[in-house]
């Protein structure tokens, strides 16, 4: 079930709002059932066969965990290991079957020419997302921070619907004190509004842009990979930039603005990573629970022991740099490009951007270098501004949008083809010949731009609502040009009202699935 569509805006979500606070009126725990029983409903609804897998790893992650907080709370650190141990290797062995078997297997077939004759497997939907979920809560269980449970909030911590899919990837302490609050379950109308409008305005992202940009893509590839002129080929990696950057943050707001119309505050997803002024920033600000989880889970664990062996082996400047900071970077975004999906094009990504992690660091580096020597004459050099920090920000753009061409390619060799376009090698055919191109396709690009340059993304327009779960620490980020928030009054309800619609209307196009979905 997709949340732009009219079973889920017209059925599902007014059901579930029903239910849920019908029951939550008289007693909270009953509240919990349905809302678990209807996030399960929502997930089998796409494909009921991998329901028992969803379920399975919830009974199996409890009760792993369980046994993690007890050990830890009765100090058998030993135990905590062994434990956490098994519940990482289940849940990383069952991702690494569902997802990456097919891909594994077949390049031995290919490279080896061997023969694995392995059944056709079907990725469940969600699958990366839900699998990251329970690794983090085991680890947090290892850590002590994450408290024993009822099996019934595990289980609406697990497969709450507006997270579920396509994340955020939560952490316990964000949701379960929420969902065990003595209000939970209880009618609040004014999360019903707050969250009414950020989905609305998530939805207009979706429907309105992002899909309007799609119907191009696929043709614009196309053309671009088949020898296309250069402005082919900077159309075709413009508009898909531009639609992935709409669909994946509109489906972030619609996540939040579900999760606060059942009193839930997730955390942000997506901070308008295209106004970064380098790709550090532009990835803090990225699927922002991703890089979380991969910082905190693989980066750390690598840089701290690497930091500690280039310690012992007297390591300094750019020795201590290659081995404390480029080796676990360059892991990290290998690690994301995977996780994205199983194929060369997603590792061609990883390395891509870790390529350009690495050199980001690097320049840091060099600056602080400069800066220590500078200060030494007692000169102070100034932070980036005016025309340097555009420059800086222009580059950052460059590097999103050719980086995205390999995101979306069937292949290695179709972004390659596509690249070479970019640069001209098909040389400047009149625009005219680039198929699709026209006002309709135009005005979207320059409308979508302008909206990522100027205008004030969802949480800033809601910033007096304190609209997700870690907005103040995100607050002074990503500031606007254009300074708008909306207030409750006849201009405001009017606003939301035709933004919904609006955005409802869209949907009569047929809805497209999420970008964030196939992963």
């Amino acid at each position: 079930m997709l949340f732009n569509s009219f079973i889920f805006i017209f059925g599902f979500l007014p059901l579930a709002l029903l239910v849920t606070y019908a029951l939550g009126h008289y007693r909270q725990g009953a509240a919990k059932v349905a809302l678990t029983i209807l996030s399960l409903g929502f997930y089998a609804w796409w494909r009921p066969v991998h329901l028992p897998l969803l379920l399975g790893s919830i009974v199996f992650n409890y009760l792993v965990g369980d046994r993690i907080q007890r050990a830890h709370a009765a100090g058998r650190a030993g135990a905590v290991r062994a434990w956490l141990t098994l519940g990482l290797i289940v849940d990383i062995a069952m991702l690494g079957w569902f997802k990456y078997a097919s891909f594994v297997f077949g390049t031995l077939d290919s490279s080896f020419g061997t023969s694995f004759d392995l059944p056709h497997i079907a990725l469940p939907l969600a699958i990366s997302f839900f699998t990251f979920q329970k690794i983090a809560y085991l680890i947090d269980s290892a850590r002590g921070e994450a408290r024993r449970m009822t099996f019934l909030d595990f289980a609406l911590f697990a497969a709450f619907f507006p997270q579920l899919i396509a994340g955020p990837i939560v952490h316990y302490k964000e949701v379960v004190p929420q969902i065990g609050r003595p209000m939970f379950g209880r009618l609040i109308w004014r999360n019903i509004a707050v969250g009414l409008v950020i989905f609305a305005i998530g939805l207009f992202k979706k429907t309105v842009i992002a899909d309007t940009l799609a119907s191009y893509v696929p043709p614009l590839f196309a053309d671009a990979a088949g020898h296309g002129s250069i402005v082919a080929g900077w159309l075709a990696a413009i508009t898909y930039t531009l639609q992935l950057y709409f669909d994946f943050s509109g489906y972030s707001d619609m996540a939040i603005g579900l999760g606060r119309m059942f009193g839930v505050k997730l955390p942000l997803n997506f901070h308008s990573p295209l106004r970064a002024a380098n790709i550090i920033d532009y990835w803090r600000r990225w699927h922002m629970t991703l890089q979380r989880f991969i910082v905190a889970y693989i980066f750390q664990p690598l840089s701290v022991p690497l930091n500690r062996l280039a310690a012992q082996r007297g390591l300094t400047g750019w020795g201590l740099f290659g081995v404390a900071v480029a080796i676990p970077s360059f892991v990290t975004f290998v690690a994301i490009g995977i996780w994205h999906g199983a194929g060369w094009t997603f590792i061609a990504f990883g390395v891509m951007h870790a390529v350009y992690i690495c050199t980001n660091e690097a320049w840091r580096e060099r600056r602080k270098q400069r800066r220590r020597a500078l200060r030494k004459q007692g000169i102070k050099l100034a932070d980036p501004a005016g025309l340097e920090l555009a420059g800086y920000h222009l580059i950052t753009l460059l590097a999103v949008v050719v980086g995205n061409v390999m995101f979306r390619a069937d292949s290695v060799g179709e972004a390659v083809s596509i690249w070479a376009a970019m640069a001209g090698v098909g040389g400047l055919d009149l625009a005219g010949q680039v198929p699709g191109l026209g006002p309709e396709l135009l005005a979207t690009i320059v409308i979508a731009a302008g909206i990522v340059a100027i205008a004030p993304n969802t949480q800033q327009i809601m910033r007096r609502y304190d609209p997700a779960y870690n907005w103040r620490e995100w607050a002074d980020v990503a500031k606007s040009r254009l300074d708008w928030t909306w207030r409750p009054n006849a201009a405001g309800i009017v606003l939301a009202g035709l933004t919904l619609l609006i955005a409802v209307v869209f949907i009569q196009r047929g809805g497209a699935i999420f970008l964030y979905f196939n992963f």
